[in-house]
């Protein structure tokens, strides 16, 4: 590969690009470890792992007795990678175009694209969008990439320098891809963030089986080159808080609101713990989707948090991974960069965020693989395309995205024959699929580079779903049965459902649908759904996090959603055990009680917050009919109260004689909109 880079002040220039092929060097396919079992399982893919992600973000640690390279081209660079997710908004080193590829006449050095508010660079990232799932797959394919060729000489080196380690670490190099982090495992993610992606510092293996203690590249990520001039502070009205991008030399996260910055780990990781339940339950109502769907719908409703497909009333709510995967930046940044959409790649452990989510979407894929975009969905008969406005390097009007070709570019992400990654190629880690030598461990028999039988990617799918925490059948033996006897479950036959499934008596699940306005506090944001206990104390029942951009943002897809008004919509499984307490407790089981009664007594009993990026609560709601209005000098504006909470149930059907088939939710109804008395405003917003 002959390429010649040029200088960062020379965008447009030149036709250099830098092809992401990912470990196409070792020319086999490996797994992707979770990151506790690399650094206590294997100790030398770990000590390669932590000494190139250092080198790939300029930290070179010249006491350890071997030669740790430098990275070789700007485009392989840390910085450079993270700026492709946001700030800073020009071309990314490692895409650069010739004149006549260029979309628009776009220049980083003329007042008429820079000087606007927002500027006419769009940028790259795909958000709320059918291209969520597989844009990123190549973004962090570019980084293991970029990771792994380093580690690559730096176990060379070793072994150059060292005969006696001869064989212990090149192998292990070749093996080596990004680990990645699972945020949603049950087993673990009540104890917090795991020490290795937080401590400052870090313990390493070196040669002749020492070790060392070295800068931890996984707890903060400093400047190269630098603070870029386009970033600035985010100041929150609410709390009175300030991010300071601007002045901030690294990443920071839950940081104080002052110049100097800091991390504050205890708010880190009582955050964490707060959502753990929420995580779970969340990815594991992901792997309930029906059988039959059509393909594009199922996959729209799965892969981002904006549904272009909606054009109905809500008849199906199962959440989605955007959803699920905004609350970790919400939760793990505070006031910091993961929070952020257009700063967020510059905390190091955003990759190990990403690369989980990647394993979830091979692991849903893998399960479902007849789901998939297509060139559009159908309502009522007529075809709709999907769209996304893909900024201005690559598009500069809102318009049709395809699964293959010119119209589904994932830019800047290029190949080695210089087209673009496109949705169709980053699909499935199977020997069929377009190559991309990864793979992640097996996880409840599910191996995702491996062909499947239809029988068992459904036990696949229903295996994954009960160890993330769906289970309804063994909830259902858990409950009251005679308290929960007048709630409707009709036969699964008169919904479209196969003979052999049965409904589950006495049983349906509880959801609610959250839907916000994306840009309603000028920076990302959360809300809380909680249970009101005794007195005034409440319970955290679950969050949905709006992870986006402040108004300012030059992100073309976002001023176009912003100008639209888009509502992004989360999705809380309310827990079995509480609505069993609710139903018991306040009286609406027995011949009087309907289902009507019972969600009315479910919204009596919950509470709602908004809270700004720092988690400071900015406005609350009480549930149910009976809540006290609101008084009309503390009702909060329009434009940041929710578009809807509301409560859904589904009832359940199994397979009468395969009671380990996957179950089917069926018969959704839509019931109470939970809080309508209002919303109270606790703290003023600054105009």
């Amino acid at each position: 590969m002959t390429m010649q880079e040029h200088a960062r002040d020379a965008p447009g220039t030149a036709t250099y690009y830098y092809p992401v092929v990912g470990r196409k060097s070792t020319g086999t396919v490996s797994d992707r470890l979770h990151i506790t079992d690399m650094e206590k399982s294997d100790p030398y893919q770990f000590s390669l792992f932590i000494l190139s992600y250092s080198a790939v973000q300029g930290v070179r640690d010249t006491t350890l007795g071997f030669a740790i390279p430098d990275v070789e081209l700007p485009a392989a660079s840390y910085f450079e990678i993270a700026g492709i997710h946001g700030k800073p908004y020009y071309e990314y080193a490692g895409d650069r175009k010739p004149p006549q590829e260029r979309a628009a006449d776009y220049s980083q050095d003329s007042p008429k694209d820079t000087l606007p508010t927002p500027s006419r660079f769009g940028g790259y990232c795909t958000h709320k969008s059918v291209m969520f799932p597989t844009w990123h797959r190549p973004y962090v394919m570019l980084m293991e990439q970029v990771v792994g060729d380093i580690a690559d000489r730096i176990a060379a080196n070793i072994e150059k320098q060292y005969p006696s380690e001869v064989g212990k670490w090149v192998p292990e190099a070749q093996k080596l891809r990004f680990p990645f982090w699972d945020w949603a495992d049950p087993a673990t993610n009540p104890k917090g963030l795991p020490a290795v992606l937080y401590e400052d510092t870090v313990q390493i293996t070196l040669p002749g089986g020492k070790s060392a203690t070295v800068q931890n590249p996984i707890s903060y990520y400093t400047y190269q080159w630098g603070i870029p001039s386009d970033f600035t502070n985010i100041y929150t009205a609410s709390s009175g808080l300030t991010a300071y991008f601007s002045t901030w030399t690294r990443s920071y996260r839950h940081a104080p609101s002052t110049p100097q910055g800091g991390t504050d780990i205890a708010a880190l990781q009582t955050a964490i713990e707060g959502v753990a339940s929420t995580l779970s339950s969340g990815i594991g109502l992901l792997f309930a989707f029906p059988e039959g769907m059509d393909p594009a719908i199922a996959y729209d409703n799965f892969s981002n948090e904006l549904n272009e497909s909606r054009m109905i009333v809500d008849y199906f709510n199962s959440g989605s991974l955007e959803a699920i995967h905004g609350i970790i930046h919400g939760t793990v940044g505070g006031n910091g960069h993961m929070t952020q959409q257009d700063y967020s790649a510059f905390d190091p452990i955003f990759f190990f965020h990403h690369s989980n989510v990647d394993r979830l979407i091979a692991l849903w894929e893998w399960c479902y693989p007849e789901y998939w975009m297509g060139d559009g969905y159908v309502y009522n008969g007529t075809s709709y395309s999907w769209t996304q406005q893909l900024g201005t390097f690559a598009q500069v009007y809102n318009e049709q995205i395809l699964p293959a070709g010119a119209r589904g570019s994932l830019t800047p992400f290029r190949n080695e024959n210089g087209t673009y990654w496109t949705p169709e190629q980053a699909r499935f880690l199977d020997a069929k699929a377009y190559p991309k030598y990864y793979s992640y461990p097996e996880f409840q028999g599910v191996k995702v580079d491996q062909a499947a039988t239809d029988a068992e990617r459904a036990a696949g799918r229903a295996s994954i779903a009960k160890y993330y925490g769906f289970d309804p059948q063994k909830a259902a033996t858990q409950v009251d049965t005679e308290a929960w006897s007048h709630l409707p479950v009709p036969a699964p036959k008169d919904f479209g459902l196969p003979q052999t499934f049965q409904g589950i008596q006495n049983y349906r699940i509880f959801v609610v649908l959250v839907q916000l306005p994306e840009f309603a506090f000028n920076s990302s944001y959360h809300f809380e759904l909680h249970h009101n206990t005794n007195g005034n104390q409440t319970e955290l029942i679950g969050t949905t996090t709006v992870f986006t951009r402040p108004n300012d943002s030059p992100c073309a897809a976002c001023a176009v959603r912003r100008e639209m008004g888009a509502i992004v919509r989360g999705v809380i499984t309310l827990p079995p055990s509480l609505v069993n307490d609710i139903i018991v407790n306040n009286g609406t089981s027995g011949g009087k009680a309907t289902l009507e009664t019972t969600t009315e007594a479910i919204a009596q009993s919950l509470s709602g917050k908004l809270l700004d990026a720092s988690r400071k609560v900015v406005v609350t709601a009480q549930g149910g009919t009976n809540a006290p209005n609101v008084p009309s000098d503390q009702v909060p504006p329009p434009h940041i109260v929710p578009s809807g909470v509301t409560l859904f149930t589904a009832a359940v059907a199994e397979k009468a004689d395969d009671k380990t088939y996957p179950v089917q939710l069926y018969d959704w109804q839509k019931h109470n909109a939970l809080f309508t008395n209002g919303w109270k405003q606790e703290v003023k917003q600054a105009s």
